[in-house]
């Protein structure tokens, strides 16, 4: 669920409860607590409906969050090294029936539309509520401004003598504007930042202006206004609560008894009947509109009786009513924070390191191995060791060669702080440890600094810190240093086979990455009227900036020149046609204009130097494995069988993993191993299949051919027949074709899983701009 949509709904409920209990106990406390007790208490509950704010022990955060409190993990639980394989919903709690054929089965169950249901709810609810928000607050809005323009037509100043009393009776304490209009039938106080006092174009006498004012003083004085907008905004965030409406009505009414209340508090039996005949006698005939949020003295007839009894029998409070009353609002009190909110928990896990350096996004950690406790629980989780971890770009850091490297708990200013030592620091390079020479870390307010190394390359630091009492924690992260990373699966969207399509190619040039961190790219430029075909990247200075190293820059092989020749051949591998590519800088800023001359340091690079080396350079962008190991420097002959396999054959490979993953994701399989039935794969070579299996490394670390692994105990349960039973935190994957074309397909995929359940999806597949897309026309469960 998502987690605004958790908070919304502890809130919701968090409030409700409180509303109830008031309303259970209101007939033992109607008359004999005070009524600004009563509505004090109605105050806390809009508090609480609003105000996020919660106990990390709170009720509320153990219903929404107990589920992800462990008390003990270990090799085989949560704490794993994990891949890049986005997010999944885990559904376990169905017990799939079990059928031999899924060619056989048609589902028409209920369980699968009301999954289906679900499924479609939790993608939309949040749209859903924010939309409802908005239509409540408008209609609120554009009532209140209507009304406001309504009374502005019926307006009539009043009488010296009037404003004469209002100021008597403020005392010079606040400003508000008296008028008296026609519209009106009982009066009211209206505004927050210029309130003004609108009574009935009736005569009143002195005794009942005085008490009119006296009313709508109250209200003034009590900033009734104030909370009854932010009881509307309550309203509207919670409207799909009917218990709000209920609540909304009782505060009104609390409010008017509380206004009462205050004003007849030194009043004695004849002053007190002299205000209950001025309220019968301004009683509106009926109830103003939605949004008109103003405090009138009396609009509601069937109220008016309660509010004249009240009146006649208001008396001093004894001590003990007034203990009473005190103690009454401290325990509503208490109970609107002991029920808290879901906010989640995260003191009972370790915190996240973050890692930053000068001008680069601040990126997190993979954690580990750790010990971990909190308030008498005590956490232990196991996992391999984080050099052997897969990291995601979230965990990459780009810097040059002994840059510093701040290490902090804190990304954001609400974030705790935690206090910690270092155990150990680890650096490795291709999974060797190394050693170089380094200033040691230093601690300032909380943060550490460490430098990286000096020497091009990939590393990755591996530490354990103590955080005293509460337990040591292993993490890792990647450092580059003079490298760039890249986001290849979201450049890959842009890949064309023009150099005229500008959006794409302008997308292109603005995902790669900079080639020094003191530059932005801000031009491109396309030459497409003839062959060959040219394209040049502007960068300049960042403002605020000055350059301190040499320039022009006419060093080979400098850190510019490297970083160039590898966005060179990302740009190549995107864009089909492209012949060459340039890359243009200038030390200085453009101010909005391009202007050649000013870019004195350029690298161009052309296509044939590329391709000369890698050979077909789209077959690096239809593979992105490959693209990545080649920037990384893992591969460099990559002329070898792999590039053998035919751009047709490349195609069909491409829809299966799709279908595959796709597929994959609709179920709710483990992810501890992936057996895919390679015999389902039609017409591809088995050379072809061995990459199909690499490439769904990305969903799980294990991928095998289901027929070398069907008979591992570890992984199947198979019955005295010999047939399969279930699948042990593992998932079995299929394909069946039902119609294939060069950019056309039906394909049905097949993810089977647990006690050997089962999703089938069928696409309509579409090959649009070097990739597959799928749309489901079909959903089967087994």
């Amino acid at each position: 669920m998502n987690e605004t949509v958790k908070l919304l709904l502890s809130l919701s409920l968090s409030g409700s409860i409180l509303a109830l209990l008031i309303f259970a106990i209101k007939p033992f406390i109607k008359n004999k607590v005070s009524k600004s007790i009563q509505y004090y208490l109605w105050m806390v509950v809009i508090l609480r409906l609003i105000i996020p704010f919660s106990f990390e022990d709170s009720f509320m955060n153990n219903v929404f969050y107990s589920d992800k409190i462990s008390l003990k993990t270990t090799t085989e639980g949560a704490v794993q090294p994990l891949k890049d394989t986005g997010e999944y919903t885990i559904n376990s709690s169905r017990e799939p029936s079990v059928h031999e054929n899924s060619g056989n089965v048609v589902d028409n169950s209920e369980s699968y539309n009301i999954k289906w249901f679900w499924n479609i709810l939790n993608n939309y609810i949040l749209y859903i509520w924010l939309s409802g928000v908005i239509i409540a607050i408008a209609i609120n809005l554009i009532g209140y401004i209507k009304f406001l323009k309504y009374l502005k037509q019926g307006n009539i100043p009043a009488t010296d003598g009037e404003n004469g009393m209002v100021a008597t009776l403020l005392n010079g304490r606040k400003r508000v504007c008296l008028v008296r209009n026609r519209f009106v039938a009982t009066p009211m106080l209206i505004g927050i930042l210029r309130p003004s006092i609108i009574i009935p174009n009736i005569d009143f006498n002195e005794k009942q202006l005085k008490n009119i004012l006296l009313h709508e003083m109250s209200h003034l004085r009590r900033y009734d206004i104030t909370i009854k907008w932010i009881t509307m905004i309550s309203t509207s965030i919670h409207w799909f609560n009917p218990l709000m409406y209920f609540i909304k009505k009782e505060i009104n009414n609390a409010c008017e008894l509380a206004c009462d209340e205050f004003v007849i508090k030194n009043f004695n039996s004849e002053e007190k009947q002299a205000y209950g005949d001025t309220l019968i006698s301004v009683v509106a005939e009926q109830k103003y509109p939605n949004g008109v949020l103003q405090a009138t003295m009396c609009e509601e007839k069937k109220s008016l009786k309660e509010r004249l009894v009240s009146i006649m029998n208001h008396n001093k409070k004894s001590i003990s009513i007034i203990i009473l009353s005190v103690v009454l609002l401290g325990v509503v009190t208490f109970g609107a924070l002991y029920l808290g909110a879901g906010v989640g928990t995260s003191k009972d896990t370790p915190p996240n390191i973050y890692i930053s350096a000068e001008y680069m996004k601040t990126k997190v950690a993979r954690i580990g191995t750790y010990s971990w406790s909190y308030r008498g629980r005590h956490v232990n989780a196991d996992s391999d060791h984080t050099v052997n971890f897969e990291y995601r770009l979230d965990n990459v850091v780009s810097v040059t060669g002994k840059e510093q490297l701040i290490i902090d708990t804190q990304r954001l200013k609400k974030d705790k702080k935690y206090d910690f030592t270092i155990e150990d620091i680890s650096v490795y390079k291709e999974k060797e440890l190394i050693e170089f020479e380094t200033s040691e870390p230093t601690f300032t307010n909380g943060s550490v600094c460490i430098q990286a190394p000096s020497e091009q390359g990939e590393y990755i630091y591996t530490m354990i810190l103590n955080f005293k009492d509460r337990g040591t924690v292993s993490y890792g992260f990647v450092v580059r240093v003079d490298m760039l990373t890249y986001n290849l699966e979201e450049i890959s969207k842009y890949k064309t086979p023009y150099i005229g399509d500008a959006s794409k190619v302008g997308y292109i040039a603005g995902l790669m990455p900079v080639p020094q961190k003191y530059f932005k790219q801000h031009y491109t430029s396309m030459e497409t009227k003839d062959k060959p075909y040219k394209l040049t990247i502007y960068y300049e200075l960042l403002p605020d900036i000055k350059y301190e190293g040499e320039w022009p820059i006419v060093t080979p092989n400098s850190i510019f020149e490297t970083n160039c020749r590898t966005n060179a051949l990302v740009a190549f591998a995107m864009i089909d046609n492209l012949d060459v590519v340039t890359f243009a800088f200038r030390d200085s800023q453009s101010h909005g204009r391009l202007d050649e001359s000013k870019y004195n340091t350029t690298f161009t690079f052309p296509r044939a130097a590329f391709e000369e080396k890698y050979g077909d350079l789209t077959v690096l962008g239809n593979d992105l494995d490959l693209l990545q190991d080649v920037l990384a420097g893992k591969k460099d002959n990559i002329k070898d069988s792999k590039l053998d396999i035919s751009a047709e054959e490349r195609r069909r490979m491409d829809l299966y993993v799709a279908v595959m993953k796709s597929v994959f994701s609709h179920g709710n399989g483990g992810n501890e191993f992936i057996a895919v039935d390679l015999k389902t794969l039609k017409g591809l070579s088995d050379n072809s299949k061995k990459e199909i299996l690499k490439a769904l490394t990305t969903i799980s670390q294990n991928v095998y051919s289901f027929e070398k692994v069907k008979n591992d105990s570890t992984k199947f349960e198979v019955s005295e027949d010999g047939s399969l039973v279930r699948a042990i935190d593992g998932t079995l994957l299929s394909i069946g074709v039902e119609e294939y074309s060069e950019n056309k397909a039906i394909i049905r995929g097949v993810s089977w899983f647990g006690n050997l359940g089962a999703v089938i999806p069928t696409y309509e597949a579409t090959f649009k701009d070097g990739v597959w897309k799928l749309k489901v026309i079909e959903m089967m469960e087994v």
